[in-house]
């Protein structure tokens, strides 16, 4: 096992910007472009645990490039949909910060041009009332702003990475009211949480309809998700998390809707997906006494959810992270007790593949709890350990932990950058 050390957390020499393409004076077959494709595993937005600070940890060199000063300790850390920027939630503070990894693919007609620069944080920043939920789907990602009661509503801003390098939101919508919501985007559409006035929390799903950057209303789904929470889109497809199951919403460019009520024994609170496994979702809740974490595998198609069995998961037990692999073959699960579940989907549903004991040799007892990232042009996962202050990498082709590399600072959030391979 190789471990990496990094001493001082200070910006380190990295190959900067590549030749752009260069075009010949002459004209048709004589043409001469550079095709520049670079062989890079990508880098990692990392916040430092109880510090305004967002380390970029480039993977080619085991090492941190940039450490950026954020205006606050950040809430959450997201990949931006291309997987260029990250996202730094700053939920307390209505602000969203926005940072460049420096690696990126451009579509240059005849051939895609990669290239690689030095990170930096934009001046650019999303703002509203309390940023909670993300989605991202397709190229397009929408940011969930709570609002905060009485007056500030809940809102929605939607946008590609074109738009951020612009310094832009692509569209937005206001809700009528304050609440700890969500609002995947799907396709044209925009598939929204609805709270009624004299509740305390969102009950239905609502569809909008998007025109250049502002969202009309297309209709209210009459059937209610109690407890609704977390959300997931694919195939045209919007699964929320109910306490009595899940909610399966398919909007029609008809202006019609397709609903489903998916019961399972226990409620929902977690949607997990991914795109290459369509009419197939994970749900996620805790239930019981002690609390346990229930995990189903949701099928949409058949509108049925079997509760997922997962080898030596016991009564009590607590999930602390969760992630597929970038080809969704394999759904990584994190336990209480710092073994990595690693569940395989097969003709017969998800089973255990294999469990790595001691993954997080000692877990937290308390946040932050591990992050864990998949990356998208290597057979790698990534996990944070706060209190062993490493970086885990496990390999998705071994199924085995490859390497611990030694950090200088405590990690808590983590998001892959990158050029998705």
């Amino acid at each position: 096992m190789r471990t990496s050390f990094l001493k001082g957390g200070l910006a380190l020499p990295i190959v900067l910007a590549l030749a752009a393409c260069g075009g010949g004076s002459g004209g048709g077959d004589d043409d001469h472009h550079d095709h520049t494709s670079i062989d890079t595993a990508g880098r990692l937005a990392i916040a430092e645990d109880a510090a305004s600070a967002l380390r970029i940890y480039d993977l080619d060199s085991g090492s941190v490039t940039a450490n950026l000063a954020l205006a606050n300790r950040p809430s959450a850390v997201y990949a931006s949909p291309g997987r260029r920027y990250a996202l730094a939630f700053q939920r307390a503070q209505d602000t969203v910060q926005v940072a460049d990894g420096g690696i990126w693919q451009e579509d240059h007609g005849d051939h895609q041009h990669d290239y690689r620069q030095a990170p930096k944080l934009l001046s650019f920043a999303i703002t509203g009332p309390q940023p909670t939920h993300y989605d991202d789907r397709s190229g397009v990602a929408s940011i969930y702003m709570d609002g905060r009661a009485p007056s500030q509503v809940a809102s929605a801003k939607v946008f590609n990475d074109a738009d951020l390098g612009a310094g832009r939101i692509g569209a937005g919508l206001d809700f009528a009211l304050p609440m700890h919501g969500f609002a995947e985007p799907n396709g044209g559409f925009l598939v929204a949480t609805y709270r009624a006035p004299d509740a305390t929390g969102p009950t239905q799903a609502e569809i909008y309809s998007r025109q250049g950057t502002q969202y009309s209303f297309v209709r209210r789904l009459d059937l209610p998700c109690p407890g609704m929470h977390g959300s997931y889109t694919q195939g045209g497809t919007t699964v929320s998390g109910c306490s009595d199951g899940v909610l399966a919403v398919t909007p029609q460019a008809s202006g019609d809707a397709t609903a489903a009520k998916i019961a399972t024994p226990t409620g929902v609170s977690t949607i997990a997906g991914h795109p290459k496994l369509a009419a197939r979702f994970i749900g996620i809740g805790n239930a019981g006494t002690p609390s346990s974490t229930r995990l189903y595998d949701i099928d949409t198609a058949a509108r049925t959810a079997q509760e997922i069995a997962i080898t030596g998961w016991t009564e009590g037990r607590l999930r602390r992270a969760h992630g597929f692999d970038r080809a969704g073959r394999y759904f990584f699960v994190l336990d209480d007790a710092g073994t990595l579940h690693v569940l395989e989907r097969g003709t017969a549903g998800w089973t255990t593949r294999k469990s790595i004991a001691g993954a997080i040799p000692a877990m937290p007892a308390a946040a932050p709890f591990p992050a864990l990232a998949a990356n998208e042009a290597r057979d790698e996962v990534y996990l944070t350990d706060p209190g062993a202050r490493q970086l885990v990498t496990v390999s998705t082709a071994t199924l085995e932990v490859a390497r611990r590399a030694s950090l200088d600072f405590k990690p808590s959030y983590l998001a892959w950058l990158g050029i998705v391979r």
